[in-house]
């Protein structure tokens, strides 16, 4: 009689056992079967950005030996304007290379993340990581969520160099890394390294090379030849990481060099050689503004600089303007391998992919020559493309958003939490809400020389600044610190050492009347001003604060 109450007790203690146990293991599948489910259902994420690529030059035209006219970018426009948005006032918040580059990790503004240069303790390689940035960036936060995330191409100023940083190990973040590495001055097109995974390979092609000698073959990409234009190779690299990731939602972020001058000093760049002198009858664009011939508006920091263009460096600007534009000819061939690549591994459909630029550049515009770092829409107002799931198709936004708002955006399409909080907010609304703009408003700043007001702000912050600081970078623009403010139809600049603009861009797109000293303006200028003044070294939710209802001009009828 016990053994019997002992095997049917045995008998009940197995049956519960087996039911939990079976419990157990539905709950765990169900729970992973889940955590996979929504891992699948993150889209793929694809960024490619250029360097000094302006709006102009996204939707320009070439003419070829043959005096035909072609689009200098149509896969561009075709495979991803056409099929999605365009954000027509989209602005480098810092225009110039890595202080941009560092606010599309960051999702913050220069004054917030203390990266405001393109080297030193504040910008480049050197700065990014020292800063909380190189730990916690967009990346970061990407994969913890289960993305696998790749880099190509350029990273950011001093990658590889003794005086930025040269430890070889991965940065956070990135589940492959291809990088330009630069011990020496940046070789962009030819002669070039990359940090693979950890590994220095190259230099790839030679760095000694001449119109038509020591370069790739004009059949590259295609016939499975090795190419070293930089443009192909990391387009190369990136495609076969994108055959044969994993199976799980990916980050790509690929940076061109191009259409950026190469570092020989000639101010030009370096189209690949399939594509060279093929824009040579091209003429150079002189909107409004061009050559400026009356600048006595502009404040005087800027008028003590900008010396009528001659007839030479006019002659040398259009030069330039063709071998850029025939170098973007090798991006736009690699967006539709991209594009394709994604196609054919069953990934499109998934899919965002933006194309940006990191700043602009100018051409003649204001009597300058070249360069950036300036508030004019030339340099700041950069181009911004993007196609995905619920993304209108072949329209504008009028939407006024900054490099600062990519990183939330990215984040709310693949779910995940950003790590530093960010200045900028997702824009994902505007991709089926393309009109409705808003009463955004976004700061544009540059730091070139040393400032007490910033420094007594970023040391407040706990970030070290340095103790004496010349201008970062060598230019034919004024080195000029301002923080200016663009909201609806208006940017207000102001310069720290004195001196203001108002531009009313509906009226005036190529800025060539400054109006702050307009009697029909002055309720506008102060409205600006007050908003300016708390915008300055505004953080989070504060930055995103809208402007409320700006003033119209008051403006003679005749």
């Amino acid at each position: 009689m016990g053994v019997l109450i002992l095997f049917r007790n045995n008998r009940w203690r197995f049956r519960v056992l087996w039911l939990l146990t079976g419990l157990a293991a539905a709950l765990l599948t169900a729970a992973f079967g889940h955590s996979v489910g929504l891992a699948r259902a993150r889209p793929n994420l694809v960024v490619i950005q250029t360097d000094d690529q302006t709006v102009r030059m996204l939707h320009s035209h070439f003419v070829g030996p043959h005096g035909k006219k072609h689009r200098t970018m149509p896969h561009v426009q075709r495979l991803i304007e056409d099929r999605g948005l365009e954000f027509t006032n989209y602005y480098a918040s810092i225009p110039v290379c890595s202080p941009s580059r560092s606010a599309l990790l960051s999702g913050q503004y220069g004054h917030t993340s203390g990266l405001i240069r393109n080297v030193g303790k504040l910008g480049g390689v050197r700065g990014i990581s020292r800063s909380p940035v190189w730990k916690r960036n967009l990346a970061v936060a990407l994969r913890r969520v289960g993305y696998y995330t790749a880099h190509f191409g350029r990273f950011v100023n001093q990658y590889g160099n003794p005086e930025g940083v040269d430890r070889r190990a991965v940065p956070p973040g990135w589940s492959w890394w291809a990088t330009d590495w630069t011990p020496d001055v940046a070789r962009r097109f030819y002669g070039y390294k990359l940090n693979v995974n950890g590994h220095i390979q190259g230099p790839f092609g030679k760095l000694h090379y001449q119109a038509w000698s020591n370069k790739d073959s004009r059949k590259c990409p295609a016939g499975g030849l090795s190419c070293n234009y930089h443009t192909d190779q990391i387009t190369t690299r990136a495609l076969r990481v994108i055959r044969h990731a994993p199976r799980r939602p990916i980050y790509i972020q690929v940076d061109y060099e191009a259409p950026h001058a190469t570092a020989d000093g000639s101010g030009e760049s370096e189209p690949a050689s399939r594509h060279i002198g093929s824009a040579r009858r091209t003429p150079l664009p002189k909107p409004p503004g061009f050559n400026e011939r009356n600048i006595r508006d502009k404040p005087r920091v800027l008028r003590s600089r900008a010396r009528r263009l001659r007839a030479g460096q006019i002659a040398g600007m259009r030069t330039r303007w063709q071998r850029e534009l025939e170098s973007l000819r090798a991006v736009d061939e690699s967006v539709g391998r991209i594009v394709r690549t994604l196609r054919d591994t069953g990934r499109l459909a998934r899919t965002y992919i933006f194309f940006i630029g990191d700043n602009g550049a100018f051409f003649g515009e204001h009597r300058y020559a070249r360069s950036k770092f300036l508030a004019y829409e030339p340099s700041s107002n950069v181009p911004m493309l993007v196609r995905g799931p619920g993304v209108k198709r072949g329209r504008r936004s009028g939407a006024i958003v900054s490099n600062v708002d990519l990183a939330p955006t990215i984040a709310d399409l693949a779910g995940a939490r950003l790590l530093l909080k960010p200045d900028g907010r997702s824009m994902k609304r505007l991709f089926r809400f393309p009109r409705r703009v808003g009463r955004r408003a976004v700061i544009l700043e540059s730091y070139r020389l040393p400032s007490r007001p910033l420094y007594q702000h970023l040391e407040g912050e706990g970030i070290d600044t340095p103790h004496d600081l010349g201008p970062s970078a060598s230019a034919v623009v004024p080195a000029v610190n301002y923080t200016a403010i663009r909201a609806g139809r208006y940017k207000y600049i102001d310069y720290e050492g004195g001196g203001r603009e108002l531009y009313d861009l509906k009226l005036d797109p190529y800025e060539v009347s400054n109006r702050v000293h307009w009697r029909g303006y002055r309720k506008v200028v102060r409205k600006l001003a007050r908003q300016l003044k708390w915008r300055r070294f505004c953080s989070g939710a504060k930055c995103r604060r809208g402007t409320g209802r700006l003033p119209l001009p008051k403006l003679r009828r005749h």
